[in-house]
């Protein structure tokens, strides 16, 4: 057997004083150690992973740590060992030119096993048990030990491909030594002192192999985060003395491992507050809970995965109903963390600076619970994040060009965004976990953070068709997974829901049934056995909305109605579609006021410190406290960020026309607070003269903006419709009529000859996207490996079809001679100095001179996750502008 001890697994690329190099055999033992930790006896990946295989928890995690082991085993080619020179004073084996790193070693692995395992089992190097079976059992003994083994050797984020790979290409035998008999020396010593218990009945029982795949993705999960952890340097001195695996395992990899695991805080099992009602988190006893809060407080749950559709109105106490209801499900042990998604960058920041502290209402404060934003920067939990940054290993990619895990795990855990998956309290968009589902690098990764999680996913209805495709793939995962959701909206169409709870139902293996009630606001349960509780709610008096639209013909008398408000002293919003349309209008609105100082322009173009401050400033203008001086000749001119972010209200309000369930969204700002007498509420929409018979251009004539947000004119000629059939927004009253009337089945043959064109389009558009979705969305069924072309890296795919790519864009400032954020000396400066911005916006920008990179460079080295942000510095571009009161002024094409 060979001597494993010749062979490096990580080198130094710094000046750090130790060894020169870290030996294989002692990188797997680490990675393998937090492995061990991860999976404690009582810890709820185990615990569940055990009960679904049907296996004992000891056996399961030995079975799984031993396989972990061997994670890097591809490192053992001497094409790997090729790509780094390790200093003379230590002894290894010398590289050898004709073998080239042409395959990455985590694919290497998969070789090598491929090659041996069936000899190494014969020869009991895997101390495999000595059982007799036929050439059949033979043949699904090797296609499970291949399941078995592919989330382990897709320890770098995606399953890796051992077809069509000799191993003597790679791992080669000269008089130094011999890279596959030191790779079996290694598993055969490995194997004495992790035994492995091999399940062998269960991998000739193709339902159990089944259910393996459907666990290997959390699995893979785990071994991305055990490989992350395990590569620490701060944690894993460097080795390179001879010691035998048994010492170095109890003596050094157990240890240290154990002090990687409390440094990042994964370790920990955050203590569960039981819930004693709305009062009680507020700290006030006058608390009157909705009746959607008081249904949330009383409806059994526990025993299994939920499934709960909220559908009230708008600023009914939704958030806190699921609140109330997550903590009574973390409570009953049913879950073990949260995760709010939301649509928009906006929404995120404005559900976290709603729930502030509350993740200390979820979890005992002693028991030191995280809680991240992913977007923004405002109220981090600043333990939990500082822990999960100082363990990123500071190992760079191999000299080749192969990147390492360590590189991996920077680049992944310098998103905020991505972090948030693994904090027990998570605030991001919906866009991070339905990246789980698509083949993206690291996806394991995300499933695994959301295991057990409740998942909260506001403004439902919010989503267009790719992305419902998306969510309903999610949540029959989610719900096979037992873990449990909670969906909120005002405006949900009945085909909509009836689609997510089929989804969730399949997910449970239920028999199908589909909801039936058409009452609003409505209470709906799904339990795990799939059986619907559908609970219509009553509104209070006070609660009931009748707002009336008046229609505008043009831009100057929108403007009209928005200055009259201001000579009566009211607070105004005008809601435009685009950005653009946006900005002109301010600047109109601003040069026409008396006080210019009162209007406020907020859209999604500002840097997050402006974006922050403005956010705030509408908050305390025209906020649920704001008084009556402040609100006075208040204007604010905004995009959709109004109606998805703000609990804010105004006297009157002027908005673009949009499809219905924008409008509910907008009308929902209107004198939303009791503020004493005010004239009855009304919605001014701009929108194009009424006619019968429209022609494809009706919408673009009058609103060419909004022509291009909202593709299918007739939407907002529906829209119009129900509106001056209804005389107006009567909610909740008309509300399922509204929505139905719009996006129903029957709304298509109400459609004019000069809009079906569009509409047909749109509904072709809808019929296509549904199946991208299913093609791009990964079969999880089949397993870690069954998915092999999905994985080609000339595939690009996302979570929304209808976005361009974006880029996070960070704003500079260049002061004697050195690049200095936008934001200044502030916490969190790197994040609020940035800017999020399609791809085709970004390439306006002006670039980098050659003389700046070297002060970029610097900065880099100071705030790590901007080497993933595009620069920008403001001063040198002549055709961009950008400044705290407008945002980003591009540049006009043409």
């Amino acid at each position: 057997m060979g001597n494993y001890f010749l062979y490096w697994g990580k080198t130094r690329r710094n000046d750090k004083p130790g060894a020169p190099c870290h030996l294989l055999p002692y990188h797997n033992l680490d990675v393998a150690a937090v492995g061990w930790q991860l999976l404690a006896p009582r810890a709820p990946l185990l615990c569940d992973l055990a009960h679904r295989l049907g296996m004992e928890t000891d056996g399961l995690r030995r079975l799984l740590v031993f396989l972990l082991g061997l994670h890097d085993i591809g490192k053992f080619a001497r094409s790997f060992q090729g790509l780094a020179v390790v200093p003379d004073v230590q002894q290894l084996v010398p590289p050898i030119e004709r073998y080239e790193n042409t395959v990455r070693h985590d694919c290497l692995g998969a070789v090598l096993w491929q090659a041996n395992q069936r000899r190494w089992r014969r020869e009991a190097v895997l101390r495999w048990p000595n059982v007799r079976v036929d050439r059949q059992g033979r043949a699904q003994l090797s296609a499970g030990l291949s399941c078995l083994v592919a989330p382990i050797f897709g320890h770098h984020g995606q399953p890796v491909d051992a077809a069509n790979h000799r191993v003597e290409r790679f791992f080669a035998s000269d008089e130094f030594a011999d890279d596959t008999n030191a790779a079996a020396s290694f598993v055969e010593h490995w194997a004495e002192v992790m035994v492995p218990e091999w399940p062998v009945e269960q991998l000739l029982d193709p339902d159990w192999c089944d259910q393996w795949n459907r666990q290997s993705w959390r699995i893979a999960g785990w071994a991305v985060a055990s490989d992350w952890l395990g590569s620490n340097e701060d944690f894993f001195d460097f080795r390179a003395d001879e010691i035998a695996l048994s010492d170095y395992w109890r003596d050094f990899a157990l240890p240290h491992a154990a002090s990687a695991l409390g440094a990042s805080g994964l370790d920990r099992t955050p203590e569960p507050v039981p819930f004693a009602g709305l009062s009680a988190w507020f700290d006030a006893s006058d608390i009157v809970p909705t009746p959607l809060q008081k249904q949330a407080e009383q409806y059994p749950v526990g025993g299994g995965s939920q499934l709960f559709v909220l559908e009230d109105l708008t600023g009914s106490g939704k958030t806190e109903a699921a609140c109330i209801l997550a903590q009574r499900l973390l409570n009953a042990g049913d879950a073990r963390g949260l995760f709010f998604a939301l649509p928009t960058m906006a929404t995120s920041n404005a559900m976290y600076a709603r729930l502030g502290a509350l993740h200390r209402r979820f979890f005992t404060a002693e028991s030191e619970p995280s809680c991240v934003l992913a977007h923004g920067a405002r109220e981090l939990n600043e333990v939990f994040q500082h822990a999960v940054d100082n363990v990123l290993a500071s190992t760079g990619d191999y000299a080749s060009g192969e990147p390492s895990n360590a590189a991996a795990c920077n680049r992944w855990l310098a998103d905020s965004r991505k972090k948030a998956l693994l904090a027990d309290v998570g605030v991001g968009t919906i866009d991070q976990v339905l990246m789980g589902l698509l083949a993206f690098r690291h996806q394991s990764l995300r499933l695994f953070g959301l295991a057990g999680k409740v998942l909260v996913i506001d403004e439902v209805h919010a989503y267009d068709v790719y992305m419902q495709r998306l969510l309903e793939s999610l949540l029959e995962y989610h719900a096979g997974e037992g873990g449990s959701a909670i969906l909120l909206t005002a405006t949900l169409p009945q085909s909509m829901r009836a689609a997510l709870v089929a989804a969730w139902q399949r997910g449970c293996q239920a028999l199908l049934s589909a909801p039936l009630a058409d009452d609003f606001p409505l209470f709906t349960a799904v339990g795990s056995d799939g059986a619907i509780t559908e609970q219509p709610l009553t509104t209070p008096d006070a609660a009931h909305r009748d707002v009336a639209v008046m229609w505008l013909a043009d831009e100057q008398t929108a403007l009209d109605v928005v200055m009259a408000a201001v000579e009566r002293g009211e607070s105004v919003a005008w809601v435009r579609n685009t950005v653009d349309d946006a900005i002109r209008a301010y600047e109109v609105v601003r040069g026409a006021h008396p006080a210019p100082e009162r209007c406020t322009l907020f859209h999604a173009r500002y840097a997050m410190i402006d974006r922050q401050r403005i956010e705030q400033q509408v908050l305390d203008c025209l906020g649920k406290s704001s008084t009556p001086d402040e609100r006075f000749g208040r204007v604010l001119v905004a995009t959709q960020v109004f109606q998805e972010s703000l609990d804010c209200d105004v006297d009157r309000l002027v908005s673009d026309l949009a499809p219905i369930d924008a409008l509910i969204q907008r009308a929902g700002r209107l004198q939303r607070h009791d503020r004493g007498v005010r004239e009855a509420p009304t919605m001014h929409v701009l929108a194009p003269n009424w006619t019968d018979d429209p022609d494809a251009e009706w919408l673009r004539r009058t609103l060419p903006g909004t022509h291009a947000v909202y593709r299918d004119p007739g939407l907002c000629w529906l829209t119009q419709r129900v509106l001056r059939e209804c005389h107006g927004l009567h909610l909740p009253r008309d509300a399922r009529k509204l929505i139905e009337d719009v996006y129903g089945e029957p709304a298509e043959t109400w459609l004019p000859a000069g809009l079906r064109e569009a509409s047909d389009e749109r509904e072709g558009k809808a019929m296509a996207d549904r199946s991208m979705a299913r093609f791009n969305a990964l079969d999880l069924s089949a397993g870690y490996g069954g998915n092999p072309d999905h994985w080609q890296p000339e595939r690009e795919i996302g979570t929304r079809l209808s976005d361009e790519p974006s880029r996070q864009v960070v704003l500079l400032r260049e002061e004697a001679g050195e690049l200095v954020l936008w934001a200044g000396e502030v916490a969190h400066a790197a994040t609020l100095s940035q800017i999020r911005l399609r791809e085709s916006q970004v390439a306006k920008l002006a670039e980098l001179s050659s003389v700046q990179e070297p002060a970029w460079e610097r900065l880099v080295q100071r705030y790590r996750s901007l080497a993933f942000a595009q620069p920008w510095v403001v001063a040198d571009d002549s055709s961009n502008a950008y400044d705290a009161v407008y945002g980003l002024r591009l540049a006009v094409d043409g």
